[in-house]
């Protein structure tokens, strides 16, 4: 068989295909196991009463242990100054106004080298960025948003009370430099 012979054409093309394909599955499984084993669950929504009189916090989070944990501290810290705090998913973020709250908390992973749809583009419609904080996680650890003062860590569960610690004390200066001074 001659290289021009249509017979030899068509098994390469076979085998090309046959490549084609199987670096196309390839992909798709690899694509269906990061999302399986790196998407964030949603997380559930639930409200804390606090005084009527005491700031407003809203809190977009992701469903995993890390963020859950770190959400559950969170919301011992803002119960002693009182506050009124909503914990909602960030996939939820379009319907927030801004200006319903004293301070927005974002828990959010960076997941393909990117932040969530509904984060970024919430954070790209904020008015002012210093009623926000920003916690981001990624595998490193070192991943944010380009313009966002915000914390990077890792999800790893011995450094929740850091990071409790670290958001809280955020909160707390977004909240005691509201105009009437300190919060309660």
């Amino acid at each position: 068989m001659a290289a021009g012979d249509p017979a030899t054409r068509a098994a390469r093309w076979r085998r090309i295909s046959l490549i084609v394909a199987a670096v196309v599955v390839a992909l798709f499984g690899f694509v269906t196991w990061y999302k399986l084993h790196y998407s964030m669950e949603p997380a559930h929504t639930f409200e804390v009463q606090g005084s009527p009189a005491g700031p407003r916090v809203l809190i977009a989070t992701q469903g995993s242990p890390f963020k859950d944990a770190v959400v559950a501290g969170l919301v011992e810290h803002l119960k002693a100054r009182a506050a009124r705090a909503q914990v909602i998913d960030v996939a939820t973020l379009a319907n927030v106004h801004e200006a319903d709250w004293d301070v927005i908390v974002i828990l959010h992973t960076w997941e393909m080298h990117k932040p969530p749809p509904a984060v970024a583009a919430f954070i790209d419609r904020v008015a002012d960025r210093r009623r926000l904080v920003v916690l981001t996680t990624s595998g490193g650890g070192d991943f944010r948003m380009p313009g966002v003062d915000a914390i990077s860590a890792a999800s790893k569960m011995v450094d929740v009370p850091a990071r409790v610690l670290e958001v809280s004390r955020r909160i707390d200066a977004v909240l005691d430099a509201r105009p009437g001074g300190p919060a309660p």
